[in-house]
């Protein structure tokens, strides 16, 4: 073993990237028995529309980790049989029978150390976290130091951890801890621990290999390996701790865990960058949305499918405004809202899933003008319907200014995009272009306008709707058509 200095300073040959991670599916990193109150959750469980396995895996895929080693028992056929075939796994799974390799046999981790360079993460599969906690513990281990994510002892979680507690060394400003083991569990424990400082480890850990070696002077047989490298290396002073509390953790074990998992995901897509909604969108589509996603999700709808079922409700909300009468105005309204909240779930359900591709954005994109277009078409037929009052075909005018200024702001849309997935060209842009461009694409994935059709439809007067239509639409794609017109002349000059 070659020990790290108790001075705290590191050796070379530990640091670099951290790109392994071992995932125990059938314990928790601190209580490698398993079982206990807490067995039913697993790494078989279902949370947001995926097991916490397929989600812990996934998550660490998108922060960098390349190989991954599963130490696990009996659910190794189920869990094989959920990531055969996916395309979206580029990781390397090793899968490590716990027959042959017990995670509570101190050998395991020797073995496991000596296959490793630099540092690696260790974690449970009975929680959801976000790439960025990954990330963070990536960053922060990658000196070779322990690493330790932590929340908060009343948090939930700390019931069901059992009992490992930090406890930060004043004398640092709190990054670097001392390490409590604390085997007992009562609610009479936690606000003496919140008082005194304490916070809870959470089942993710960054280790440097070596101290996978230590397990040597092993000795109490309830004592877990990981706990002895942790405290091996709080006494070398090359442990600190990371709030897992900020990065969307949650652990799934103790009292409504699943629940409470759940709306920590939901809760999670609020902060996905790329997510452009509006107020109305913000503040009632998505309270509406979260229910419907959740349903899909339990009946195994794909994004793609939710993305169809959207244009298919908003095409019926189309041809209800084609009947010209106040009643079918407000049901063809009621409809295309709908529509509109279902829209929202396509991209809910694609995040929690780890399902995004180019193509459902795409179609997205499509769907969502071709129902646009196929209402315009819909309000415009029905005022037409009503007879001369409302300047015969003028309405028919309107409707199809609506479409077209709706078709070439599409493919407008599309230039756009083509251009700044072109980074050295995207750059080349003034400041001026790009600020209006990303304006311009924020306001095509703005849906706040549905709730606008169903007020003019609930006060009979979808017909002033058309106008403003027409000139918003006319406006946005005039708009577009001068600024690409002088991105190109910029780029032929």
């Amino acid at each position: 073993m070659n020990p790290t200095p108790m001075d705290g300073t590191l050796n070379q040959s530990e640091t670099g990237t951290i790109d392994t991670a071992i995932v125990l599916a059938s314990s928790g990193v601190f209580d490698l028995v398993g079982g206990g109150d807490n067995s039913f959750v697993g790494a078989l469980t279902r949370v947001g529309g995926m097991t916490l396995f397929q989600r812990t895996v996934f998550t660490l895929q998108h922060a960098g980790i390349s190989q991954i080693l599963t130490l696990v028992g009996r659910e190794e056929q189920p869990l094989r049989s959920l990531l055969d075939g996916d395309h979206r796994i580029h990781a390397t799974i090793r899968w490590l029978p716990i027959r042959e390799f017990p995670p509570s046999d101190p050998q395991t981790w020797a073995t496991l150390g000596t296959e490793m360079k630099g540092s690696c993460l260790i974690l449970g599969c009975h929680m959801v976290f976000s790439s960025s906690l990954i990330e963070s513990l990536r960053e922060e281990g990658k000196e070779g130091r322990a690493v330790v994510a932590v929340g908060r002892p009343g948090e939930s979680g700390w019931r069901a951890n059992p009992g490992v507690v930090m406890r930060a060394d004043p004398h640092t400003g709190g990054h670097v801890p001392r390490v409590v083991f604390w085997d007992q569990q009562s609610d009479r424990l936690e606000w003496f621990a919140e008082g005194m400082g304490l916070a809870r480890a959470a089942d993710l850990v960054v280790l440097p290999a070596r101290l996978l070696g230590i397990s040597g002077a092993w000795r109490n047989p309830e004592t877990s390996p990981i706990r002895l490298a942790l405290e091996q290396a709080s006494a070398e002073g090359v442990v600190q701790t990371l709030s897992a509390s900020a990065h969307g953790f949650q652990d799934v074990r103790g009292p409504g865990g699943l629940h409470k998992a759940e709306q920590t995901l939901f809760r999670s897509l609020q902060s996905v960058k790329g997510t452009l909604d509006g107020f109305i969108d913000r503040y009632v589509n998505r309270r509406v949305s979260k229910p419907l996603s959740r349903l899909f999700m339990k009946l195994g709808f794909s994004p793609n499918t939710i993305t169809l079922l959207s244009m298919l409700t908003g095409l019926m909300g189309a041809a209800c405004f084609t009947l010209g009468s106040y009643r079918w105005g407000i049901m063809g309204a009621l409809l295309f809202q709908l529509a509109v909240i279902i829209d929202c779930c396509d991209g809910e359900v694609a995040r929690l899933t780890f399902a995004e591709s180019r193509l459902g954005q795409e179609l997205d994109l499509v769907s969502d003008n071709i129902v646009h277009m196929a209402v315009f078409v819909g309000i415009a037929w029905g005022t037409y319907r009503q007879g001369p009052v409302y300047s015969g075909y003028l309405p028919l005018l309107l409707g199809a200014i609506a479409v077209v200024s709706t078709g070439f702001s599409l493919w407008a849309v599309n230039r756009v995009k083509s251009l700044k997935a072109n980074a050295l060209n995207w750059r080349r842009l003034r400041q001026v272009y790009r600020t209006r461009f990303e304006f311009i694409l924020e306001r095509v994935a703005n849906r706040d306008f549905s709730v606008m059709v169903l007020v003019f439809a609930c006060f009979g007067v979808l017909p002033w709707f058309l106008w403003l239509v027409a000139a918003g639409t006319s406006f946005f794609a005039v708009m577009m058509a001068w600024s690409l017109y002088r991105v190109f002349s910029f780029h032929r000059s």
